[in-house]
C-alpha cells in the first residue's frame, strides 16, 4: 500500500508495516527501514502517524545531542566492557571514540521504528536502531537502540529493547 505519510509500506505477519526511506545522519545518507508496529486489524494509528511526524521535522536538530548522547554511552557503558583478554585483540574490538568524526565512522543507522499505539502512554515514541563496529562480531544482531520520547533522547541500549 501506499501510505501518505510514509510512503509505500507492505504488511508483515508479526511485525506489522515495512517500508524503506533515506535518513540524512551526520552529513551522509542512509538507506534504512522503517517498521510500524501493527495495530488492530492491520491499522496506522494517528498517534503513530504524529509521532513519526515531528520526530523527522525535529530530526534535523536532534543529531548533535544524539551524536554526543552516542559518544558518552560507548565511553561509559560498552567501552571494554567485555570481550578477550589479550590487550591487542581488545584494543581492535574497542576503538577510541572521543569525536563525532570517530563515532559516525563506528554506527550506521539501520530501522526507525514506531512503537505500538498502546505503548505511547500519552507520549510520541521512536526508537532508532544502528548497528555498531565495536565489540567483535554482532553475531546477535543487537547493536544499539535508541528510544525518543517527545522527540527527546529517553534512553539508549542494546537495539532489542525497541521491542
Amino acid at each position: 500500500m501506499t501510505d501518505q505519510t510514509f510512503g509505500e509500506l507492505k504488511y508483515e505477519e508479526g511485525y506489522g508495516w515495512l517500508g524503506k526511506l533515506e535518513l540524512e545522519f551526520g552529513g551522509a545518507s542512509y538507506p534504512v527501514e522503517l517498521l510500524i508496529h501493527e495495530g488492530r486489524e492491520k491499522t496506522i494509528t494517528n498517534r503513530q502517524r504524529e509521532a513519526y511526524e515531528r520526530f523527522m521535522e525535529k530530526w534535523p536538530t536532534l543529531q548533535p545531542n544524539l551524536i554526543e548522547a552516542l559518544i558518552r554511552y560507548y565511553n561509559e557503558e560498552e567501552y571494554y566492557s567485555y570481550g578477550p583478554e589479550d590487550e591487542e585483540e581488545a584494543a581492535e574490538w574497542w576503538p577510541e571514540i572521543k569525536t563525532g568524526e570517530a563515532l559516525l565512522a563506528a554506527v550506521t543507522p539501520e530501522t526507525i521504528v514506531v512503537t505500538w499505539d498502546f505503548a505511547m502512554d500519552d507520549k510520541r515514541c521512536i526508537y532508532l536502531l544502528f548497528s555498531r563496529i565495536w565489540g567483535g562480531e554482532d553475531l546477535d544482531d543487537n547493536g544499539i537502540g535508541v528510544r525518543f520520547t517527545n522527540e527527546e533522547i529517553d534512553k539508549i541500549a542494546y537495539k532489542d529493547m525497541a521491542f
